[in-house]
């Protein structure tokens, strides 16, 4: 019986020492595979490094474009308003012309008209052949001329201000 249990003992440590020889195959599986995951993430965190750094810059470079191009908008909205308000006081400026303008129209209008109660009717005199200096325009002329350039202002102000 004593060789019988030596038996069993032997053959019970045997058998342990096949699963202990198993399991630390399998362990060693493990851990292999755990090292390989290690250097995977090892690359993976230095990857996710590089990727933040690049960020990071990426962010101060959006950063400085959008300073400069506060800076320039600023620059042009200050530089639009300068000419808005030169803008206004031209359109100013020329409807004050224009009622000048108006104001000469309506004057010699009524020259003309008091010129023209006055006048008797006559017939045309007939052109002169003499070749003398250049003659002197009328009034009605004048007051057409000055009428005419009065209304072609006023249509190309309007159409500036629209």
């Amino acid at each position: 019986m004593t060789s019988f249990l030596g038996l069993i003992i032997e053959l019970t440590v045997v058998i342990l020492l096949a699963l202990t020889v198993t399991y630390c195959i399998i362990l060693d599986r493990r851990l292999q595979r755990l090292r390989a995951d290690e250097t995977s993430m090892r690359q993976t965190v230095v990857d996710l490094g590089l990727a933040t750094e690049r960020a990071e810059r990426a962010i101060d470079g959006m950063r400085n474009a959008l300073a400069d191009a506060d800076k320039t908008l600023g620059e042009r909205l200050k530089a639009a308003e300068a000419t808005s308000l030169e803008l206004v006081d031209s359109i100013r400026s020329g409807d004050e012309v224009l009622d000048r303008i108006g104001r000469i129209v309506v004057s010699a209008r009524k020259v003309v008209d008091e010129m023209h109660l006055r006048e008797p009717t006559r017939p045309a005199p007939a052109p002169a052949p003499a070749p003398g200096p250049p003659p002197v325009p009328r009034v009605s002329d004048t007051l057409a001329a000055a009428e005419a350039f009065a209304e072609r202002t006023r249509r190309r102000v309007l159409d500036n201000a629209a």
